[in-house]
């Protein structure tokens, strides 16, 4: 056995033992537990039953918009105190109150990956729970922000470690698009303008669609003309399953809701509705976000739809607005 040998051998134990002791020193969180969409609220089943449960229960219980159905924004559990053990630590969303007059007004602080990761922690603080039932209806919008991109933010990381990467190679390659799209997705249809990529099961069906047209004026992005250019390629590209059938989007029975947000440095016009099928009785939610393409001088649109006849859709939804979420383009001069 040679000296250099035995020298080597006895670098790599070192090494071992000493990142074994800087090791020791941090500990591993767990992983989250708990439903997509639950948020554990740790009060009182007395104060669950007073206007301050209430006021949780307005700002996290509030209809999601754009589903058929009536669905809360979040499934609230409420633990009390006495109850909240070990077992509930690790759950994805908790919440947790703190009053007293050491606190001049009511107000939030988050924590995340506390007890597991990725967790957040929302911990609410106020004078008294008067002050606080009035903070949570004021910042109403602000919390359900929080916990909707805690979600989001969760189901696109594991998106981008389970992706089908042949489908966004082929969208940069072809469209000058990134998007992450999860394994078990398949690429429907792919032509110069308009690509209809699916996860189909027994019982359920998530599509994407992805499209483009010239960009003239701001006007190409009100209400009204994303619903009619929607509307034109939907009905060129999306067959039902009757001869004669399209996908068309629901517009007498269901307000289509419209909104305007800016990601990463990029304007986007979101809608919101229902989409159906012409000369057939299927439907469903969808969700759509447009943006422009400055260097190719383009729209781009970005949307899914859900069909799920037999369950509730909120999840489902969120699970491909979270795709949608991920779109970027590639630098044309590549």
């Amino acid at each position: 056995m040679n000296k250099h040998f035995i020298s080597t051998l006895f670098f790599l134990i070192a090494s071992s033992f000493i990142f074994s002791s800087c090791d020791s020193e941090y500990v591993a969180l767990p992983n989250v537990t708990g439903k997509a969409g639950e948020v554990v609220l740790v009060i009182s089943k007395n104060d669950f039953k007073q206007d301050i449960g209430q006021a949780f229960k307005d700002v996290l219980c509030e209809s999601y918009p754009g589903l058929p159905q009536d669905e809360p924004y979040f499934d609230l559990v409420n633990i009390p105190e006495s109850a909240f053990s070990s077992i509930f630590k690790t759950h994805r969303n908790l919440i947790f109150t703190n009053y007293g007059k050491q606190f001049k007004e009511a107000g939030l602080k988050v924590e995340k990956d506390k007890y597991s990761k990725p967790q957040t922690i929302l911990n609410f603080y106020a004078p008294n729970k008067e002050k606080l039932a009035k903070y949570l209806r004021d910042n109403k919008i602000k919390i359900q922000d929080i916990l909707v991109e805690t979600e989001r933010q969760r189901i696109i990381n594991n998106y981008k470690n389970y992706e089908k990467v042949s489908i966004r190679r082929q969208l940069e390659q072809k469209h000058g698009i990134s998007l992450y799209v999860p394994r078990g997705y398949s690429l429907d249809l792919d032509t110069n303008n308009f690509v209809w990529i699916s996860y189909e099961t027994p019982y359920t069906s998530q599509g994407l669609f992805i499209y483009d047209y010239p960009y003239t004026d701001t006007t190409m992005l009100t209400k009204e003309a994303l619903i009619s250019t929607r509307d034109s390629l939907l009905k060129a590209f999306v067959p039902g399953p009757m001869e004669g059938s399209y996908m068309s989007t629901e517009k007498e029975n269901f307000v289509i809701l419209f909104d305007e947000f800016m990601l990463n440095k990029k304007y986007f016009a979101e809608l919101r509705g229902l989409w159906r099928v012409e000369g057939d009785f299927m439907g469903g939610p969808f969700i759509s976000l447009s943006t422009v393409d400055e260097e190719r001088n383009r729209i781009v649109t970005v949307e899914g739809y859900v069909f799920a006849p037999k369950f509730d859709k909120r999840n489902y939804l969120r699970q491909v607005e979270a795709i949608l979420h991920t779109l970027s383009f590639t630098d044309t001069k590549d």
